[in-house]
């Protein structure tokens, strides 16, 4: 069914709130070619959201700014939309519909302690508008890819000081520095996973001389 090259889509929310319910305000997503992590393509968008169900001090984090947002910002319904489509241009996984047995494609998501944050809440978005997501329910973590990473390289320690994408940015150096917005935050997870991975490469061929 699929005769396109694998492709995993980083993903990031920035939301007004820590609750799981706090409006979404901002997402942005990158697709690679998996393994080479060559970018392909990329969104970025701004939601409306209303005031009151915002906490501030979030927003303050979030670089929030009312002429921007006024500006720029999507529908909630409209931003689901688009983000499905960019979803859809992407699928590369294959599943079979239990109902009818056919198959069909969705995007297999990445990004930076995802599966407790970012995923669910993209679920709730989608499911407030009665859209299907077109995406694996469980992404590829790189904050667990980079727990790993410490754990199997112990002449490593001592480590960051922790394990938040602004300390792996310091400790590793990245060119692209997290700053609570979605597209930098993005940037930074898909560069973190890609200096991984370059590393085990080095690391096995090195082994295998």
């Amino acid at each position: 069914m699929n005769n396109v090259a694998s492709r995993t889509i980083y993903i990031d929310i920035e939301s007004a709130g820590r609750a799981r319910r706090a409006p979404i305000i901002e997402l942005a997503a990158i697709a690679v070619e998996s393994g080479s992590y060559r970018e392909l393509d990329s969104i970025d968008m701004k939601l409306e959201f209303a005031m009151k169900e915002a906490d501030p001090r979030f927003l303050g984090v979030n670089k929030f700014s009312p002429t921007v947002w006024e500006k720029y910002a999507l529908p909630e319904r409209d931003a689901a939309a688009k983000l499905a489509a960019f979803l859809r241009r992407h699928a590369t996984t294959e599943r079979t519909s239990p109902k009818t047995g056919k198959p069909y494609l969705v995007a297999q998501l990445a990004g930076f302690n995802s599966n407790r944050f970012d995923i669910p809440r993209l679920e709730q978005l989608f499911q407030r508008h009665k859209l299907f997501f077109p995406a694996c329910r469980r992404s590829l973590c790189v904050m667990q890819k980079t727990q790993w990473f410490f754990e199997d390289n112990q002449a490593l320690q001592p480590g960051p000081d922790n394990f938040s994408l602004a300390a792996l940015a310091d400790y590793f150096r990245l060119a692209t520095q997290p700053d609570h917005t979605a597209l930098s935050d993005v940037r930074a997870t898909v560069e973190l996973a890609r200096l991984l991975a370059e590393f085990h490469r080095i690391s096995a061929t090195a082994a295998a001389a």
